[in-house]
Order: C-alpha cells, then structure tokens, then sequence
C-alpha cells in the first residue's frame, strides 16, 4: 500500500470515528438551548427531522467500522491460542514459530508485533527452496505491517459494506499488497517457479482479520503474474478512500452550516 493510500485510509478512518459526534452536535447544541419545556415540539421541527436523519445515516458506517474493530479484538486472543502451542524456529536468516499441522500453512500475524507461522506439514512439502520463497513473501508483510493496514482496510469495507463497489476496493488492494510481497520475495532471490509452487501448495490459514497469509487474495491472478512479470498491478485505491472521506464529511460540515442559517428563524438552531 503506498504512502498516499495509506494517509488516505487514516483520514476516512477518523472520520468514520468522529462524523456521527459531529453530526449530532447541532441537534444536542439546540435541544439544550430549547430547554425541557419545549423538547416534544422542537423534536418534530423539520430542521431538527433533517439533522437527525443525518446523523443516523452516519452512524452505520461506523458501526460497521466498530464491529470488525471487535472481531479483530476476538482475532487478537486467538492468536495468543495459537502462539502458545508452536515454538520457535529458524531457517537460515528466518526466524518463525512452528505449528504441529500437517497443513500446509504459511502466514504473518500479529496487528503491532507481526510474526510468520509455518505448519510442520509446509516444512515437509515446501523444501527448503520452497520455503525460503514463502519466509521472504512473509518477510514482506512484516516490513510493511500490511496485517494492521489489512485489518483497517477490511474495517472501512466493512463499515461501507452497503456500497456494491467497496468491496472490489478492498478486495484489489489486498491483491496488490499480495502482488507486491512476491515482487519483494523475488527481488531477494527467490525464483519464481519456488514461489508459484508454495504458493500453490499453501493451504489458506482460517479467516482472521490480523492474519495475512500466502495463499491470500487472488491466487490466480499472483501464480499468472510469476509466470509473466508484465502483468499490470490493480490501481491505487487513493480516490476511492479520498471521496468516501469527503462524502462522510460532507453531511456534518452541511450540518452545521444549516444549523448557523437557522439560527435566525424560528427554531433558533446554532452551530
């Protein structure tokens, strides 16, 4: 993910966090300055209608954005389940922790501290070729902590789920991070035909929201880009992030303005 997608990915993500606060400011600003007396009728004041119909628009988004926050939290303590039963391994430069599975599995972990996973089943079928190809893809993911934006990226999709295009969002930038683990892996020595190979032996690791895995993302795609290097990346999601962060926005910013035009008619909303 580039620099540019990633600052892009904050900012709507904070303004995921904060748009319902602020959308419900002008409407908790009036009602206070209404006072109790008059409550039940300022409640039914078209102006206030709107503003309230606002906020709670901006609320599923988030919400959506919370519930993948509180499924990475679950994923979190299950990673320290799976930690406690591997051990610590090495293969040459690569250190990892080793999972008695008979799978083949391969994956980096872990949100602020990631750590590959190898399954003694992938120690077995890989080799040491094959091995080494899938410890420098991982290697990638830990460079990058691609994990903690993978879990980020995945909490946007989730909290615009109800866009029918978000989802292909989500799902080309996680290919490209993918993609570009293996052009890392193959910039330091890796060939190819070892990396497609793992790459087709690797079995999945079970879904987790901290958790990236080898076999992640669009295998076919990755397998056609070690056979031809040519093959064109998917595009930055950059704009994408930049106009749902505006159009988030947009209804506080609305908001308050609308709220400051009121101010002198007969529902005397303030800002």
């Amino acid at each position: 993910m580039s620099l540019g997608s990633r600052l892009a990915l904050v900012a709507l993500a904070l303004v995921l966090v904060v748009a319902p606060g602020a959308e419900f400011h002008p409407v908790v600003r009036h009602l206070y300055a209404a006072g109790l007396s008059n409550l039940s009728a300022e409640l039914m004041h078209p102006a206030v209608l709107v503003f309230m119909a606002i906020a709670l628009v901006s609320v599923l988004p988030a919400a959506g954005f919370a519930v993948a926050v509180v499924r990475a939290a679950r994923g979190a303590a299950h990673l320290r389940a799976v930690t406690n039963v591997s051990r610590p391994a090495r293969m040459d430069e690569f250190g990892y922790r080793l999972l008695p599975s008979d799978a083949v599995v391969v994956f980096t972990a872990g949100l602020f501290r990631p750590t590959t996973f190898v399954s003694a089943g992938a120690e077995r079928a890989l080799g040491h070729a094959g091995l080494r190809a899938a410890l420098l893809h991982e290697q990638a993911h830990e460079r990058s902590q691609d994990v903690l934006w993978r879990l980020l990226l995945q909490a946007v999709g989730r909290g615009f789920a109800f866009l029918p295009w978000i989802r292909q969002v989500v799902e080309a930038e996680t290919l490209r991070t993918e993609c570009e683990a293996d052009d890392y892996a193959i910039r330091c020595g890796a060939r190819r035909c070892d990396l497609f190979e793992a790459v087709v032996a690797a079995s999945a690791p079970p879904a987790s929201p901290v958790a990236a895995g080898l076999s992640d993302a669009n295998v076919e795609l990755r397998l056609l880009r070690l056979v031809h290097p040519d093959t064109p990346l998917p595009g930055r999601p950059t704009m994408s992030f930049i106009a749902l962060t505006a159009a988030v926005a947009l209804p506080a910013v609305v908001g308050h303005v609308l709220a400051i035009a009121t101010a002198v008619g007969a529902s005397h909303l303030v800002a």
